[in-house]
């Protein structure tokens, strides 16, 4: 294809344990194998630097994540974004790469999911808890936030009592949409606040806005949606979820979307997730090492791409599954 650079990331995930009968996941537990394709549409006909940030999902009390392997034709590093820890794969050209010439790229590693509840996670909350109680550029917690939050908390005692009231409140007064670009999925607390309707990341703002504003920390997590009936396929875009944190309880998860929309789960998504997902990246405003631009990402969870010092946008990126099953002693597919 002329003028185009083709990228594709293939990440394939197994099961981590043994494959052995005892080491059979639990009923509430999976694996999957991911597959992601990026293909950047006629870029500039000279690319002198090309550099791409992919978010990779790293270890934590849910998700187990190894036996990385990557084939790239790029000058390869793995860094650590400073204020969240989220890690990520850096890919940079050679100069004057000719762009008519396919460049791929295939990235391949294991997680296994589990279905998460309350966990203390104390190193990571010790880290700089002031991080998870200040405003992001689209969250704000003064102002109409902060009495919107101590109204709807009045006469509730307590962090818990006051975090599952706010979690009520948006159930009862809010729409799951996405009809209009310019309010639904930028995760802005202010357009969620006045128009009262909007997608997972908006629900989860405005949420970690009123909650941060009555001094409970609260923070943003973002990957990806596995489809629960299916055992392979498309997956359909991204999925963010919050959570809070509460002294001698630890960081409780909530996922207000997912309850609006399965109402018979409502008491649940407040303190579960399902295993239904993997994460990506913690935290909003992220700014990426070497990237000529100093414009935060608003959310980090799909490769950004940079041609000569410049955003590029024109990206197809696509994301399918299969899980892995347990088969003849082994775990397949």
């Amino acid at each position: 294809m002329k003028n185009a650079v083709f990228l594709c990331v293939a990440i394939i995930s197994v099961t981590l344990i043994s494959n052995k009968p005892s080491a059979m996941l639990s009923s509430r537990e999976r694996v999957f194998i991911i597959e992601e394709r990026l293909l950047l549409e006629s870029p500039h006909p000279k690319i002198n630097d090309l550099r791409i940030w992919i978010p990779i999902p790293s270890d934590d009390e849910w998700q187990t994540v190894g036996d990385f392997n990557l084939k790239s034709p790029f000058a390869i590093n793995f860094l650590t974004e400073n204020k969240y820890r989220n890690k990520i794969l850096y890919l940079k050209s050679k100069q004057n790469a000719p762009p008519e010439e396919p460049q791929e790229i295939v990235l391949s590693y294991k997680i296994q999911r589990k279905e998460r509840g309350a966990a203390e996670e104390t190193s990571n909350y010790k880290r700089g808890p002031s991080r998870y109680l200040k405003a992001d550029r689209t969250v704000p917690i003064d102002g109409v936030i902060k009495e919107l939050a101590v109204e709807i908390t009045r006469g509730k005692t307590g962090d818990l009592e006051k975090a599952k009231a706010v979690y009520e409140y948006l159930l009862d007064n809010y729409a799951y949409a996405k009809d209009d670009p310019n309010v639904c999925g930028i995760g802005n607390s202010l357009l969620t606040l006045k128009y009262k309707k909007g997608m997972c990341a908006d629900w989860h703002s405005l949420f970690i806005s009123l909650v941060r504003s009555l001094g409970i920390p609260a923070k943003f997590e973002i990957g990806f949606p596995v489809p629960e009936n299916k055992k392979e396929g498309r997956i359909e875009g991204h999925h963010c979820w919050a959570a809070f944190y509460i002294k001698g309880k630890g960081w409780i998860p909530v996922d207000v979307s997912e309850a609006y929309k399965h109402p018979e789960k409502r008491d649940y998504f407040f303190g579960h997730i399902d295993e239904n997902r993997f994460s990506v990246a913690t935290g909003r405003d992220i700014l990426l090492e070497n990237s000529k631009n100093q414009e935060p990402i608003n959310f980090f969870v799909y490769p950004y791409v940079e041609i000569n010092g410049s955003k590029f946008k024109n990206v197809d990126f696509k994301v399918s599954f299969k899980e892995s099953v347990w088969k003849g002693g082994a775990y397949e597919g």
